[in-house]
């Protein structure tokens, strides 16, 4: 053999030698008990909103947020509870400090739209509602917001219409009384 063979051939053990042997798959990690204890505190506070034990989920979520500022669920819940409290200032500031670590939170931005539909600033609730619909097309919340703002208080029902047809089909079960208002908005159309 040549010196030129030899040099080819000592590339070929380099390199099959920078492969090296088979890699075996990495086991499964164990599971974190502290993200095990997040999402168990984070059910139990959401599990005292949804029975009406505000005062409990209140402190879930604050100490939630105390510990792991970086989760947006948490402030976003508690801006949830200041909204149906009727605080829209606290609401209003809860939701923007979810939108300042997330710009694109659905449930954030569908409840500023709603802020603003309530303070009469109908051009930032649309913008709201569509910057919700942007990442999640098919969200019955901003679906129902959006053609209820676009029917009732802009005056575009035919704008209206598709979306109140969208939130039907995006709900496991039809609203019969969307169906009604659908029916309306075709006669005014």
């Amino acid at each position: 053999m040549n010196w030129a063979n030899w040099g080819a051939v000592a590339v070929l053990l380099c390199l099959a030698g920078c492969a090296g042997a088979p890699r075996q798959p990495a086991a499964p990690a164990a599971p974190d008990p502290d993200q095990a204890r997040l999402e168990a505190d984070f059910a139990q506070a959401v599990a005292a909103m949804k029975a009406g034990d505000r005062d409990t989920a209140r402190a879930g979520f604050q100490r939630l947020l105390e510990a792991h500022p970086e989760r947006t669920g948490p402030r976003a819940n508690l801006a949830i509870l200041a909204y149906e409290e009727g605080d829209a200032a606290a609401a209003r500031a809860g939701f923007e400090a979810v939108l300042a670590q997330a710009p694109e939170h659905r449930v954030a931005l569908n409840y500023l739209g709603i802020l603003a539909r309530e303070r009469g600033d109908f051009e930032a609730a649309e913008a709201y509602y569509r910057r919700a619909l942007a990442q999640a097309p098919d969200d019955p919340a901003a679906l129902l917001n959006l053609a209820f703002l676009l029917d009732i208080y802009l005056g575009r029902p035919d704008q209206a219409l598709p979306l109140y047809q969208r939130y039907q089909a995006a709900t496991p079960t039809p609203d019969p009384r969307i169906d009604d208002w659908l029916f309306d908005v075709r006669n005014r159309q």
